[in-house]
């Protein structure tokens, strides 16, 4: 398969996600009067940013992808996974969920951070909640999966010898732009990312790892529910 050197893999995801920030941030900001911290902090805003901007990068990375003359569905391995190991990444995200919530409950942390409950709480205010959970559940993970295990997966891991230093590379990219987070949330992104890499390295598939990071989220979004205590 033909596929982009990392230099020219950095250089487009760099592309695809700015592209992709503008247009959503911008589309935000504008739907908030101009106030970039405002839309920063609104449920409703951050939905309109993932569900605008997520789709331009998306298209960005898949033009990038064409310039190969490779099918995108193989150079992005989209394809379906094995059962086996859907049941096996299944198995090591909820270790890594339970893992995750005991340490953080162990240092005295809130499991869900002040930046999920403000975006629900604001975003319930507006009436825009299914709008937050569609970005967050479904739309969000397809677009940085397709990015990180997909687009920078394929020019970063080209030899089995690449697969430590790629995956290593790729979830601290991931974890360092996870901005609402504090050093505690962005290590376990870190942690996460690590797994997500790795499950798509023995799987082959990025499909699984969109469907971890859905199962990931949904997590995240029902804890919040708890948390704000709607249920």
């Amino acid at each position: 398969m033909k596929v982009w050197g990392i230099a020219a893999t950095l250089g487009f995801a760099v592309l695809a996600f700015g592209f992709g920030q503008a247009v959503g941030v911008g589309a935000a900001t504008a739907a908030t009067g101009g106030d970039l911290s405002q839309a920063a902090n609104d449920g409703a805003a951050v939905a309109l940013s993932v569900l605008v901007g997520d789709p331009v990068q998306i298209v960005t990375l898949a033009l990038a992808a064409r310039m190969t003359g490779e099918d995108l569905l193989a150079y992005f391995a989209l394809d379906v996974p094995r059962r086996r190991d859907v049941m096996i990444a299944v198995a090591g995200l909820a270790v890594v969920i339970v893992v995750g919530d005991a340490l953080t409950l162990a240092l005295g942390r809130e499991l869900v951070p002040p930046f999920q409950l403000q975006i629900h709480r604001s975003a319930q205010a507006e009436g825009a909640l299914i709008s937050l959970w569609l970005s967050l559940i479904v739309v969000a993970p397809i677009g940085e999966e397709l990015l990180f295990r997909g687009f920078l997966f394929r020019g970063f891991v080209r030899e089995p010898r690449d697969a430590l230093p790629g995956i290593l590379a790729i979830s601290l990219i991931w974890s360092l732009l996870h901005i609402q987070y504090d050093w505690f949330g962005a290590s376990l992104v870190f942690a996460i990312g690590m797994l997500l890499g790795y499950v798509r390295l023995y799987s082959g598939s990025t499909t699984l790892v969109i469907l971890l990071h859905m199962l990931l989220n949904f997590e995240s979004v029902a804890e919040t529910v708890v948390a704000l205590g709607w249920v």
